[in-house]
């Protein structure tokens, strides 16, 4: 067993409350735990609203982790100049929290889960001072994402980001094939843990399965209105069937309004239900009851290089799972053997595996059952603790060379 390791989290904001970030932070703190290791979350500034979570405390523990808001507060506050002012109080807290941790011989290692560059140079900086070991949290190629021509600055910072912030740091907790192709163009030399999203697979633990509709589900942003018309349009070629698709949408309200906007206009809108605000129980019952769950990927950079955190959650729970043969998605699984998986994105394609759902639900339920497998063996954060706690154990020990992706 790897040694038991005092580690942080750095770089962070809104935890313990927020979406994919804050799940794999939670997550992988859980498998740590789990291994007798201990875990912070340190957040500089406050970025909650108090009027939403009024009983939250600036310092306390969730699941296990702890975690401690620097100004004072986990609140932003509306008025600039007192804002500004918790913005320096945090940066100062922190320095001083990171001095007494690494005085006190309770600072092992840092995780950081930022994608600024700023960030990960200023967090270079303290490690270097208080002698701490920092891992990259690496799910994007920041470089690779669309932007508006008045984003400067987002352009730099992700330029910045991808060609040098992995440099930076000991090591990388990387998500994807194509990010480790980047990492060993940039910095040949550096360390690194393949480290897919991670899921709990208990979260369906108590969750009934109901009769009631015939479903295909998608869970996802507003943002990705693309995949939504995709899936939509992809729906709508579906033969003979009276089943219907489930759109659980979150985002902002000027994305979702365009989402109900095109649904409206659907041949199928009467089919089509448009769910959002879901509670996390509400959303594991759905999941679990469907006849099939939508995450088609794009051959674009952005898909290539992550891998969505709701692909673990959807395998979990035996309901089969449909994609497209991109990125991490052909790395882990087969069609029809543990997915359904379209060759290219296609919309006739997609429709296909789809209709096959429909034709062959018997088939459709085994191929379910072999993806629930890999969620199990593969995925479960109780699957990986002693893996993360060995490769920060190599960081430790000074080797410089190779991968531990086993």
């Amino acid at each position: 067993m790897a040694d038991k390791k005092n580690i942080v989290y750095l770089g962070c904001s809104g935890f313990p409350h927020g979406l994919a970030e804050i799940q794999k932070i939670i997550l992988i703190s859980k498998a740590v735990i789990l291994k007798g290791s201990s875990v912070t979350v340190i957040c500089k500034r406050g970025m909650h609203d108090k009027n939403s979570r009024p009983d939250m405390k600036a310092k306390g523990n969730f699941e296990g982790i702890e975690y401690i808001y620097t100004p004072g507060t986990p609140f932003r506050e509306p008025a600039f100049l007192k804002r500004n002012y918790l913005k320096a109080k945090g940066v100062v807290n922190e320095i001083k929290l990171l001095r007494r941790l690494s005085k006190n011989n309770q600072l092992d290692a840092a995780i950081l889960s930022t994608h600024s560059y700023y960030a990960v140079l200023y967090y270079f900086i303290l490690s270097k001072i208080f002698g701490f070991k920092t891992l990259l949290n690496y799910v994007e190629f920041y470089s690779g994402l669309k932007k508006n021509w008045r984003n400067a600055d987002k352009w730099l910072n992700d330029e910045l980001f991808d060609r040098f912030a992995p440099k930076l740091t000991d090591g990388s907790l990387i998500i994807s094939e194509f990010l480790i192709a980047h990492l060993k163009k940039i910095s040949p030399q550096k360390k690194y843990l393949k480290l897919p999203n991670l899921t709990d697979v208990r979260r369906y633990d108590g969750i009934e399965c109901k009769e009631g509709d015939e479903y295909f589900l998608f869970c996802g942003a507003a943002g990705y209105f693309e995949i939504i018309k995709f899936i939509v349009d992809s729906f709508e070629k579906l033969k003979n069937t009276t089943a219907f698709l489930y759109l659980v949408i979150n985002g902002h309200e000027f994305d979702k309004e365009v989402v109900k906007k095109y649904i409206a206009g659907s041949s199928c809108r009467d089919r089509i239900r448009y769910l959002t605000r879901l509670t996390d129980d509400e959303l594991s019952s759905y999941y679990l009851n469907a006849i099939a769950l939508l995450i088609p990927l794009r051959p674009t950079l952005q898909d290539t290089a992550r891998f969505p955190h709701k692909i673990g959650e959807y395998l979990a729970s035996g309901s089969p799972v449909i994609s497209t043969n991109y990125a991490e998605v052909k790395y882990y699984f087969r069609d029809k053997e543990n997915m359904l998986i379209a060759e290219s994105y296609d919309i006739g394609l997609f429709t296909e595996k789809m209709q096959s759902v429909l034709d062959e639900p018997a088939e459709a339920e085994k191929i379910g059952n072999n993806g629930k497998q890999i969620a199990f063996s593969q995925f479960d954060y109780r699957e990986n603790g002693e893996k993360i706690l060995k490769f920060i154990d190599e960081l430790s020990a000074g080797k410089k060379t190779g991968a531990l992706n086993k």
